[in-house]
């Protein structure tokens, strides 16, 4: 039996979100693709794009204003580049432990389903699950299209200054912060 995660101290802009049924998840913004149906194994590009310009976070689409948030591994951080939109830091903080591709150690996305959706990558980035996640705290984005590997384009995300670096990595099965030494 799955236990539901407890939503009752979500960022309110995920708090508004509509809720998955069958996870009991709220539904970030980038996983809902133009037929309506919701796929949280792959995002909706052109979403992405289009909430980024916007200036809206890609979990809740609520208005940014300040600094804002990225999360990936730490190749991802060092480059400065995302394939996940920019979004508010409380936003990425509950993505740690409400995405079970992050929060779970052994949790891996199905390859395959991404198809469904024709979501595929950037050349360069790895669909490796990274060991280590890094929540980046940037002062601004950018965003560009860049080759995919199926030959056309999908968006990217370009991290402005860095303001701060979080780390989080899985200790006995649960994804934990990391003190900086």
């Amino acid at each position: 039996m799955t236990t539901r995660p407890d939503l009752s101290q979500l960022p309110h802009g995920l708090g508004t979100r509509p809720v998955d049924l069958r996870r009991g998840l709220p539904i970030p913004a980038v996983n809902v693709h133009p037929d309506g149906e919701v796929d949280f194994i792959s995002i909706n590009s052109e979403k992405a794009m289009e909430l980024a310009v916007r200036g809206r976070c890609g979990l809740c689409a609520r208005q940014m204003t300040g600094p804002v948030a990225f999360l990936g591994g730490p190749t991802a951080a060092e480059a400065g580049l995302y394939s996940d939109p920019p979004m508010h830091e409380e936003c990425a903080e509950a993505a740690l432990t409400l995405c079970p591709h992050i929060a779970r150690p052994h949790a891996r996305r199905a390859s395959e389903r991404r198809l469904e959706h024709d979501a595929t990558h950037a050349v360069g980035f790895s669909e490796e699950k990274p060991s280590e996640w890094v929540l980046l705290v940037c002062n601004g984005y950018g965003s560009a299209l860049t080759p995919a590997v199926d030959g056309g384009l999908v968006p990217v995300f370009i991290a402005g200054e860095v303001l701060r670096a979080r780390r989080f990595g899985y200790q006995e099965g649960v994804l934990t912060e990391i003190a900086e030494k």
